[in-house]
Parts: C-alpha cells; structure tokens; sequence
C-alpha cells in the first residue's frame, strides 16, 4: 500500500502503541489505522496511555481531501475537539483511519485514545460544534465587556442558571426606573 500524500512511498507496519498495529509512511509519518485493530487493543487495555511529560509535539494536518490508500475511495474528514483544528479521516468503507503526523499523540494529548471511536458519531461532531459556539460567545462578551467586567457577568450567569427562580430575577433585571 503507498502513502496517500506521499506518493511512492510505501506504508510500513508499526507499533503506534504496544500492541497497536499500524501502517506507517516513513517520509510523512502518517499512519493508517484499521479501526478493527483500534477496538481489539482498546478493549485490551488495563489503564490509560499517558502522555510523556515534557514531550514537543509536532502535528500536522493535512487539509486536502485524502484517498484511502486500501480502496481509492475519499476518506471523510472528522474533527476530533474544540481546542483543536486538527481533523481525523475515516474511510467508511474499509473502516481505516488516516492520522497525519502527530495526530495519534494529539489525542493522548487530549486524552481521547479511548475515544477514536466516538469522534466519527454524529453526537460527538455535534457537541464540538457547541462547544465552538459557547466559546465564540463567551469571547466575544469578554472583549465586549473587558476581563473584569465578564468575570462578573458570567458568575453571575453561573449562579442565575442554577437558580429556581430565574425568570423572575430576569424580569426583575429588565424593569426600568
């Protein structure tokens, strides 16, 4: 099998985790994961992969769409959190993942090597996409509103969103003298 970005650069077995096989480009460092390996060594594991203190990540990703090196077919994008652009493929049809450079290091990073599974579900995009959201509305009423004047606002909106009588706080707050 030969690289998707590299070109006539064959994919090579490797170890990208004790007992996690993977096909490796030795020029790119991208990897191809069979997500049938993935599940057979992620229900084997006993306790969580950590990251290595003190470890410099190189991480790329690769915004062009990818052919799978099995079958041809164009592999689906899938972004794998909310602090990060990097994006994972997925070719449906062969079950392979395509982790560029880095990638597999970002999600033990993150702590998502258990979760591979989960970040190609429809639940999983969704939730990234919310978080997204919240994140630009907080930002963006902190640079309306300054640092301090946020802090307050949004312990404020802490303690009205657990509070039994919310609407009656925010039509209180809405009244004018």
């Amino acid at each position: 099998m030969n690289c998707p970005q590299c070109k006539g650069y064959t994919l090579e077995p490797t170890e990208i985790e004790p007992g996690l096989l993977a096909a490796q480009c030795q020029k790119c460092q991208g990897a191809l994961l069979s997500l049938m390996n993935y599940r057979y060594w992620s229900d084997r594991q006993e306790k969580l992969c950590e990251a290595s203190e003190g470890e410099t990540l190189v991480i790329e990703d690769n915004v062009k769409a990818q052919v799978c090196p099995k079958c041809t077919r164009l592999m689906t994008k899938f972004q794998i959190g909310a602090s990060t652009t990097n994006r994972l493929d997925l070719c449906a049809g062969c079950d392979e993942v395509w982790l560029d450079k880095g990638e597999w290091q970002l999600l033990r990073m993150l702590d998502h090597q258990h979760n591979l599974q989960k970040i190609f579900t429809d639940a999983w995009q969704r939730s990234i996409r919310v978080e997204r959201q919240v994140l630009f509305q907080k930002s963006r009423y902190q640079s309306l509103l300054g640092d301090d004047g946020f802090g307050l606002v949004d312990e404020f909106k802490a303690y009205l969103d657990g509070h039994e009588h919310r609407a009656d706080i925010l039509q209180y707050l809405t009244i004018r003298y």
